[in-house]
């Protein structure tokens, strides 16, 4: 796997604790105060939607994780079972591991 020089230093550490333990339960703390406990669904490439030779275009890895359970949902917009995309533009505030890890 290989990050751009932008989403390495962000994606870089959450991708190695996935790899280390796939089934692990993260909690997420979002960057609108939401809370959320979820565990990975799966991790892909993906794009910003723009066309190939737009010169803005941009590819980046990014996780989904499903949400098992809502700690805080600050802003109504969360919904246990539904899916999150964690991505280096929209990087929680923090990501801890089960045993308290800060990733």
């Amino acid at each position: 796997m290989f990050f751009s020089l932008k989403e390495k230093n962000i994606m870089e550490k959450l991708f190695l604790a996935i790899s280390k333990n796939k089934d692990d339960i993260y909690i997420l703390t979002l960057c609108n105060g939401d809370v959320v406990e979820a565990k990975v669904d799966t991790c892909y490439e993906t794009d910003n939607g723009l066309e190939d030779d737009d010169s803005n275009f941009e590819e980046y890895f990014a996780c989904a994780l499903k949400i098992l359970k809502i700690v805080n949902n600050n802003s109504k917009t969360l919904k246990n079972g539904e899916l999150i995309e964690i991505n280096y533009h929209n990087y929680p505030k923090e990501i801890r591991t089960s045993k308290g890890e800060i990733i």
